[in-house]
């Protein structure tokens, strides 16, 4: 082959590359990319179980010895739901991720990944949880289905309406249990201070009690430092999932009015991932909405 041939062959190659490289569709691709974070999350959030455990130990009066309530339990099944749910929102929008980029089968795996089989996936309580789960299986079963077949608009078309219900889900117990850590880091810093705590025991047939030690207020400390950080936490995922969840709003109204290609699209899901973070105090679960002018000391 000679150097003509061979430079007209590199040039094809690139240009081939080029075509391959304009035919993403970049506002897909973009809140697949948001998917990733949602991923890493759903391995800390929610963590209500946690935060009524802390609250029951907290608020058991001296001396006393019971099994941790049904609340409880009935909070760490919730978590399992709505921290599932999240891994299958981020599984969808991984598929999404991959059906911009042209792939025919994107969403057969993430779906098998998500650990979630049938409609009765899990028990659940109430009627935002029984949603919850049946949006998640129904979210699970189009992806594993291949229902789209490679059409981008189609599967957010298709998935809008069980996007929809988990976020609505998710916002709220991640709004809520974010809020439980900082009633507990109240709480925390209101024993530490009180110094009304005993220890208490017998000895001798005698009841004696000792007043706290250092040991109690490092326990105290401890408490509070670990309610902040799991505060924190829940707030940063609940702006994820604000984040993702408004991107789709734009990609559904895009795929609507057939501009999911259009560099307008990618802007308008860039404006809403930005909008949905929000400036929160990680002591008192305050926020500040976007946009707003900081309060005068």
């Amino acid at each position: 082959m000679n150097r003509t041939a061979l430079v007209s062959g590199a040039g094809a190659a690139l240009a081939l590359s080029l075509l391959g490289c304009s035919s993403v569709v970049q506002s897909g691709a973009a809140v697949g990319k948001v998917g990733h974070s949602l991923a890493a999350q759903s391995r800390t959030a929610p963590q209500g179980a946690e935060a009524c455990a802390l609250q029951e130990a907290l608020s058991a009066l001296p001396g006393t010895e019971k099994p941790m309530s049904d609340v409880c339990g009935k909070a760490a099944k919730s978590d399992l739901l709505w921290r599932r749910s999240l891994g299958v929102l981020a599984a969808y929008g991984q598929s999404l991720e991959t059906l911009a980029h042209g792939g025919e089968h994107a969403g057969q795996l993430e779906a098998a990944l998500t650990g979630v089989s049938g409609g009765d996936w899990i028990s659940v309580d109430g009627a935002a949880e029984q949603a919850a789960r049946d949006a998640a299986a129904a979210l699970v079963k189009q992806m594993a289905d291949n229902q789209a077949q490679g059409d981008l608009g189609r599967a957010i078309k298709d998935a809008a309406p069980h996007v929809k219900t988990i976020c609505d889900g998710l916002g709220s117990a991640l709004e809520s249990a974010a809020k439980s850590f900082a009633d507990l880091q109240k709480e925390a810093e209101k024993k530490r201070t009180s110094h009304t705590d005993r220890r208490c025991g017998t000895a001798a047939g005698t009841n004696l009690c000792v007043g706290e030690s250092s040991v109690d207020r490092m326990v105290y400390g401890n408490v509070f430092a670990q309610a902040a950080l799991l505060e924190s936490t829940h707030l940063e995922t609940r702006d994820t999932v604000a984040g993702f969840c408004a991107a789709h709003r734009k990609l559904e109204a895009a795929a609507a009015d057939g501009n999911l290609s259009k560099d307008a699209t990618y802007a308008d899901i860039v404006a809403a991932v930005k909008a949905a973070q929000h400036a929160a105090s990680p002591s008192a679960g305050a926020e500040t909405k976007p946009g707003a002018k900081p309060a005068k000391k």
